[in-house]
């Protein structure tokens, strides 16, 4: 196992800036998603781990031990790409047995290794067939084997199961997990699918504009991201937020928006008057954490339902109260539709409260 350390890692292509200042610091057979849009930057940091591309600036560490200089056969690493890059006229046992044959291995060696990543992978019965004869999910699996028959001290993957369908993503992000933890690799992994992250990490790295936003457990990304960009990118659908200012009125204390207000609590009051008092903010709230009805209760907002979307075993109602528009999960026996009135209610201790300016979460 290896510990991968980035520091201060810069990478410019003319004077585009794909990889900005990156500090990261990835632990002995940890699972690392680095996670973000399409041009974020997350690809050329993989790239840049692996070798295959230099830093303009900045240090790449295996170990404490910098690699800057290190070809990539030297680094030991094994990277899975997106396309699976295999050999169409090769047969599947010599896809993967061809980086050890390159390395000189004894024969007898090689098929050992080849035989035993396909049992552990349940493709020992597709090793005669062609990459043609095989489904994507069989490609998939073979592509892995190529990179485990190496036993390398990093896996590099860059979007590996971009190319499945929806069910067959769905089960190979659990073999994944399950295979990391029989192999415990130190596993570097590039998506733009937050589920993949949330199900598969033991940290994530949301990167946006080649800078790291954020660097958490899936848990701690999702329930306090550190600014607007995170929590949007992060949950799906994606987390409520609207421009509000924080005042007292009476003693009693307040966000207003100008569409609705809602009232704070004395057990949180003070914590929020010491730092965004007469403050322009924005307030985040997930769906889940808003409470929809039917009927008035006290402290519930009436609105205009805008859109119901129900997904089977749950409801998303989208309200609008005035220009702003609320999403809010219901169960999926809400049997209310567009332009009916119904009411809500955000639950105050699951509020995020971010600076309007700077879009930096201050609770």
């Amino acid at each position: 196992m290896t510990q991968v350390q980035l520091e201060k890692v810069c990478k410019y292509f003319g004077e585009t800036k794909a990889v900005d200042n990156v500090d990261l610091l990835v632990n002995d057979g940890e699972f690392m998603v680095l996670l973000g849009p399409s041009g974020c930057g997350k690809t050329t940091t993989l790239r840049l781990i692996a070798g295959l591309e230099k830093p303009t600036s900045g240090l790449i560490l295996f170990d404490g031990e910098p690699v800057n200089e290190l070809e990539p056969k030297d680094r030991r690493v094994a990277m899975v790409f997106q396309d699976y890059a295999l050999y169409p006229h090769m047969k599947v046992f010599d896809n993967m047995a061809l980086s050890l044959q390159v390395r000189g291995m004894p024969r007898e060696e090689i098929r050992r290794r080849v035989l035993e990543t396909a049992e552990l992978l349940g493709i020992k019965h597709l090793l005669e067939r062609k990459p043609g004869q095989l489904s994507g999910g069989e490609q998939q699996r073979v592509a892995l084997g190529r990179a485990i028959v190496r036993e390398p001290s990093v896996f590099l993957m860059d979007e590996p199961l971009s190319n499945l369908d929806a069910a067959l993503r769905a089960r190979m992000r659990g073999e994944l997990k399950k295979l990391h933890e029989r192999l415990k690799t130190t596993t570097i992994y590039v998506t733009h699918d937050q589920v993949e992250a949330m199900v598969m990490a033991s940290r994530i790295a949301v990167m946006r504009n080649g800078r790291i936003q954020q660097i958490g457990s899936p848990q701690e990304i999702y329930s306090r991201p550190a600014n607007r960009f995170v929590a949007e990118f992060v949950g799906s659908p994606k987390m409520n937020i609207f421009d509000a200012v924080v005042v007292t009125d009476d003693k009693n204390l307040k966000i207003t928006t100008g569409a609705f207000d809602i009232d704070i609590p004395a057990s949180m009051a003070q914590r929020i008057l010491d730092r965004v008092l007469d403050r322009e903010v924005m307030i985040g709230i997930r769906p889940e954490d808003i409470e929809v009805s039917t009927t008035y209760k006290e402290g519930y907002i009436e609105a205009e339902i805008y859109l119901v979307e129900n997904i089977g075993n749950l409801s998303f109602i989208t309200f609008e109260v005035d220009d702003v528009l609320i999403v809010a999960q219901a169960p999926p026996s809400f049997e209310l539709g567009a332009k009916d009135k119904a009411y809500f209610r955000m639950s105050t201790a699951k509020l995020h409260i971010f600076d309007k300016k700077t879009e930096e979460l201050i609770i």
